[in-house]
């Protein structure tokens, strides 16, 4: 993971410099290949920045411009994280659910709880236990209690509770699992959880 800026000169230096250039290559080739993923660390540098005043209008450019982009787990994290301390608590509430399946080791290392690697298939680096150790300490240290408290909350909640051990069942069903029909069907409904968060 990148090291991002401590101050707030250089904080908003980095994000005008991502935006320009994440709009450079809209306007040169009509759509972004982001392979950098400029457009996730734009999430860590926001809320690192504290002030979220402009952050919505990034929401809604990045909800625009990358309709399928599945995200990253840190990105999620701090989506959830901005949401919650702009008061948009249902959409919060969303993006934590959302946060939460990216990797199952996330939310309960920043809540300080010990965590096992679950016994179950990952279909990337990305939802691995190993991801945390490329969690930047400026985000680690940016999350104050109001925001533990928060995602206790909800993460101890009967419905995130509910979708969690779910989504541990389904991968670990597909775990070895052959035929792609049988995998199909667990993957769908893994991908039809969230809907019980609305």
């Amino acid at each position: 993971m990148t090291d991002f800026p401590t101050t707030e000169k250089a904080l908003k230096q980095r994000i005008s410099s991502y935006r320009r250039a994440l709009d450079k290559e809209k306007q040169t080739h009509n759509f972004i290949n982001d392979g950098y993923g400029k457009r996730h660390l734009l999430f860590c540098l926001y809320l690192l920045l504290s002030d979220h005043s402009k952050v919505q209008e990034y929401f809604d450019w990045y909800e625009k411009e990358f309709t399928d982009d599945a995200g990253d787990p840190i990105q999620l994290f701090c989506w959830a994280i901005m949401l919650f301390r702009l008061g948009e608590e249902d959409k919060a509430r969303y993006k934590l659910a959302e946060s939460m399946l990216s990797n199952l080791y996330v939310i309960p290392f920043f809540l300080g709880r010990k965590t096992k690697k679950y016994d179950m298939w990952h279909s990337s680096n990305y939802d691995e236990i190993d991801y945390l150790d490329y969690l930047p300490q400026q985000i680690i240290d940016a999350i104050d209690d109001a925001d533990r408290i928060w995602m206790a909350e909800h993460y101890d909640s009967f419905i995130f509770q509910r979708i969690r051990n779910r989504y541990i069942e389904i991968y670990h069903e597909l775990d070895g699992l052959k035929g792609v029909e049988a995998r199909s069907v667990l993957v769908d409904e893994a991908g039809r959880l969230l809907d019980l968060i609305q």
